[in-house]
């Protein structure tokens, strides 16, 4: 067993703590809210539970786990897979500590799932030109956590990446990300996966906020990192916009590699703000294919868009692709 149902956690944590459902479902709740609801209900048990000192997961040091069995919170994570894609290494700088981050996703027959490297020895292996697309990797004492709905691999200086594994992968399912629903902005509901196209009427300055340089979630007041106490903190960006799709328009919020990838210039313009009119300019009127999580925010009484994934749609295909259907 991978991990537990909610109504599991649930009587976990009542025999173990001698709480009553009620209190325990209370402490959900407050967490869904804290979190905006970017996690399930069984997540925010998950983490009520380890709040409370309660472990949940079992002990997967000796296991290899596929994609598809990947629970935020897991340690010492041990998985195998092939390199579907590498995006670039990028370098952060903050008054505390310079250094590089590099990702990429992987997939097995399962599933997909992005892999984030903060190790210097790690991204040497990028940037060495030894991790590559299509090669299969075994990686070992991994963590994995959400991002916005989403599950990660993160490996820190702990972790070990095995370039030569015996173990193979011969197929691949790259449909965890497409298989998300098609919807039409006006269609979106609250709490579900969908994928979105349409054009960019709006843009805003982008904004950034101090996070782990680890795992990448926001530090506390004192710039320290719950889970990182020793990490540093670097800026992280985050940028805002609307989409267009002729039905509705809705605001998209895309976070660090999914913001670089809309907007490449993004540390400039935290030293000088000013450059990103003419960025802003450019990307007014662009059509992208998005794929991510609808929230509500609740002060603005509003539908929003985490974005997960982005592909650009290039305009002469996408007219081919309707003359097509029309020949049909």
């Amino acid at each position: 067993m991978i991990g537990l149902t909610y109504q599991q956690i649930i009587e976990k944590i009542q025999k173990e703590k001698g709480l009553s459902v009620n209190e325990i479902e209370i402490k959900v709740k407050s967490k869904l809210r804290e979190l905006s609801d970017l996690i399930s209900k069984e997540g925010a048990a998950y983490i009520v539970a380890n709040e409370l000192g309660i472990k949940v997961f079992e002990d997967f040091g000796k296991k290899t786990l596929k994609i598809n069995q990947l629970i935020a919170g897991i340690g010492s994570l041990n998985i195998l897979g092939k390199i579907v894609d590498i995006y670039d290494v990028r370098e952060f700088n903050t008054n505390n500590r310079k250094g590089k981050v590099a990702s990429l996703l992987i997939g097995d027959e399962t599933g997909t799932c992005r892999v984030v490297l903060w190790d210097t020895n790690h991204i040497k292996e990028v940037e060495n030109g030894n991790i590559v697309k299509d090669k299969v990797i075994k990686i070992k004492n991994a963590y994995v956590k959400d991002n916005n709905g989403f599950r990660e691999i993160h490996l820190g200086n702990r972790a070990s990446i095995d370039l030569s594994p015996d173990e193979k992968i011969t197929e691949v399912k790259l449909g965890s990300i497409r298989e998300v629903l098609r919807k039409q902005i006006k269609d979106l509901n609250p709490g579900e996966f969908a994928s979105i196209s349409g054009t960019i009427v709006q843009a805003f300055e982008p904004k950034f906020y101090d996070a782990c340089s680890d795992c990448g979630k926001k530090v506390n007041g004192e710039m320290k990192c719950e889970m990182h106490p020793n990490a540093s903190s670097s800026k992280m960006p985050i940028f805002n916009f609307y989409l267009d799709d002729g039905s509705d328009n809705i605001r998209l919020v895309a976070f660090r590699d999914h913001a670089y990838k809309l907007v490449e210039n993004l540390n400039d313009m935290r030293e000088n703000p000013a450059l990103f009119e003419e960025t802003r300019v450019n990307l007014l009127g662009s059509q992208y294919v998005f794929t991510g999580k609808v929230t509500k925010n609740e002060m603005f009484d509003r539908n929003e868009f985490l974005i997960s994934s982005i592909e650009q749609i290039n305009p002469e295909e996408a007219a081919q692709e309707i003359i097509e259907q029309i020949d049909v």
